[in-house]
């Protein structure tokens, strides 16, 4: 073409017409630019189809992120929830009725489910019974870790597209991850160790407790270990409310990104 209007050019300034000569050239520039345009139409227009199909890659992965920290979090109910009462149960053992989890707010706690720990499958004994002493005393220092894979969250931060989802995605991620992070600090953990350590002052360790012919002794006319034992059912109440609002936020980020995902 730009030989064409070259041509064209040429035989008008020889005709000396001015006037035709003009409107050809500025017939010119208009394609130009109109071409240049619909150029760049069409790069931001694959820009954003590239873009789209990375946000969207990026998001159907983070689903699967919500759906493994949601198993993790049901993990986390079934083990603080068996933790809340076998608590209770030394408690109750060693006397120590003082302490009501039920006027200390923890009256949304489910009931107790032998099914859903696999370390005793049996309801929870009425009486004193040595093997289940065992399993609670054993519950006092460990720990489960905390669901927050935030491998794709990081990930797409890092990408720099993160900047490219819609503000209500952005903070409903952010206040999912914010609230896990403010709720599972850790305290019930280190109380676990705090125990330990009371018992380390008598020269034994968590294991050594069932050992004993009687190891409800280790709490009784001992106020510390009473008040560790009474924390630990308070921060497993805590926790387990903590992760059943945590698996309610999960499942309505999710039908939120799955939402978004279905809009690209």
């Amino acid at each position: 073409m730009t030989p064409f209007f070259r041509r064209i050019r040429q035989k008008l300034a020889n005709e000396n017409q001015f006037l035709k000569y003009s409107r050809y050239a500025i017939g010119e520039i208009v394609l130009v630019v109109i071409g240049i345009l619909i150029a760049l139409q069409i790069n931001n227009w694959n820009e954003n189809r590239l873009s789209n199909k990375a946000i969207k890659a990026y998001l159907i992965s983070f689903i699967e992120d919500l759906d493994s920290e949601k198993k993790g979090l049901e993990i986390i109910v079934d083990y603080h929830s068996f933790k809340f009462y076998s608590m209770q149960y030394l408690l109750n053992l060693e006397g120590s009725n003082s302490f009501d989890p039920i006027a200390d707010r923890k009256d949304d706690i489910p009931p107790f489910n032998s099914r859903t720990y696999a370390v005793w499958d049996k309801e929870l004994p009425e009486n004193y019974n040595k093997e289940f002493i065992k399993i609670a005393y054993g519950l006092m220092h460990r720990a489960v870790i905390y669901p927050t894979a935030k491998s794709t969250f990081e990930e797409l931060k890092s990408s720099g597209m993160y900047s490219k989802i819609r503000p209500r995605i952005k903070y409903d991620i952010e206040f999912y991850y914010g609230r896990m992070k403010n709720d599972f600090n850790g305290k019930v953990e280190s109380l676990g160790i705090d125990f330990q350590e009371s018992l380390a002052k008598d020269g034994l360790i968590t294991t050594d407790a069932y050992k004993l012919p009687d190891p409800i002794s280790l709490l009784k006319n001992n106020p510390e270990r009473q008040g560790l034992v009474k924390r630990m059912i308070r921060e497993s109440g805590w926790t387990v409310q903590a992760a059943t609002r945590a698996i309610a936020s999960n499942q309505e980020l999710k039908k939120l990104i799955e939402k978004e995902i279905a809009s690209l």
